[in-house]
């Protein structure tokens, strides 16, 4: 159960519409639906009786009203007891590569705003392979990047992933299904700089094909990806999650290939000399953040398995505060009763 659907539940009731519920949320109607409906399919029941002027709460929902607002009272508390937000100050060096920035960026500045009023966010919005660089060199101080940074003393948390798609304009001189080799041999390639790992991903899949020479683009942004395939015909290897709005307004499409990209790993990276409580709260609230990017996009991210993050928290030296424990979720399973 995830508390952001229960929170979006309660608007609901309060409001007496869904379309209100989504304006307060800055979510779209679809959204909203799309959690009352994940609400009502784990706990098998009618939340609300949906009649032709009005909304009500279906007896099941009454009651999980009174458990929810509880729920969403204890994380207000929680928060404020064991984050700190009003005496955490100072400056943390962030470094995200443009696949976060894309999607979920927003949501983790806005929150460790609210979490954090005093604390300053010096931004750097880099390729993996530079932010690698930057790490080592103490010039950020974390990382939220694809790939492990081996060596240095540095530490590395995985976060989840995204999955990768094969993505062109949506034109019917463009295909919707294809075999590998025919993608390579009739369109130009498009992908992320040499020795990233959408690229390496990439070579591996062309490796055993009969293919003289591909014709590859090698770019470092998804807005150089994006325009490229808009100025010609070609294929680019994105996070979909990325360009879910064009792919959504069908400007773009996703070709289905026999041969899948591989997910895109997501990991944070940082120096523990010394591990700054600035910086476990950059990292633990950026879990959070792809938990509920995750559990609200469930065909375009998988979050870090639950129990394994806890285990690297711990052992990364991080208090199990508030911070963590909400970056992995636990809230969601902490209260839970039988609707009756």
């Amino acid at each position: 159960m995830n508390i952001r659907f229960l929170e979006t539940f309660i608007w609901i009731a309060r409001l007496g519409s869904f379309r209100a519920a989504a304006n307060k949320q800055h979510l779209t109607q679809a959204a909203v639906s799309g959690r009352i409906a994940a609400l009502e399919s784990e706990f098998q029941k009618t939340l609300f009786e949906r009649g032709h002027r009005d909304l009500r709460l279906t007896p099941a929902g009454r009651k999980l009203m009174q458990y929810a607002e509880q729920m969403l009272g204890m994380e207000h508390d929680l928060r404020e007891a064991l984050a700190g937000s009003s005496r955490l100050s100072g400056r943390v060096r962030l470094g995200v590569v443009e696949s976060i920035v894309h999607t979920w960026f927003k949501d983790l500045i806005r929150q460790l705003h609210a979490l954090y009023p005093e604390l300053e966010i010096e931004l750097t919005a880099e390729s993996t392979l530079r932010l690698h660089d930057l790490l080592k060199r103490g010039t950020i101080d974390v990382a939220l990047q694809t790939d492990p940074i081996m060596g240095d003393g540095i530490r590395n948390l995985p976060m989840g992933s995204m999955r990768m798609g094969w993505v062109c304009m949506a034109d019917e001189s463009m295909p919707v299904r294809s075999g590998l080799q025919e993608l390579v041999q009739r369109w130009p390639l498009v992908t992320f700089p040499r020795g990233s790992q959408p690229h390496l991903a990439l070579v591996q899949l062309l490796e055993p094909l009969p293919v003289d020479q591909a014709r590859i683009h090698y770019v470092s942004s998804i807005a150089a990806s994006t325009q490229l395939i808009e100025a010609q015909p070609c294929i680019a290897t994105l996070p979909l999650a990325a360009v879910s709005r064009q792919l959504d307004s069908g400007l773009y499409q996703e070709i289905v290939c026999e041969h899948a990209l591989p997910d895109l790993r997501l990991v944070a990276s940082w120096r523990p000399d010394p591990l700054t409580q600035t910086a476990q709260a950059v990292i633990g609230v950026a879990l959070e953040r792809m938990h509920h990017f995750a559990a609200e996009h469930p065909g375009l991210a998988l979050p870090p398995a639950r129990h394994a993050c806890l285990r690297d928290l711990a052992f990364e030296g991080f208090p199990l505060d508030c911070a963590c424990v909400l970056s992995v979720g636990l809230l969601d399973n902490l209260y839970t009763a039988p609707l009756a």
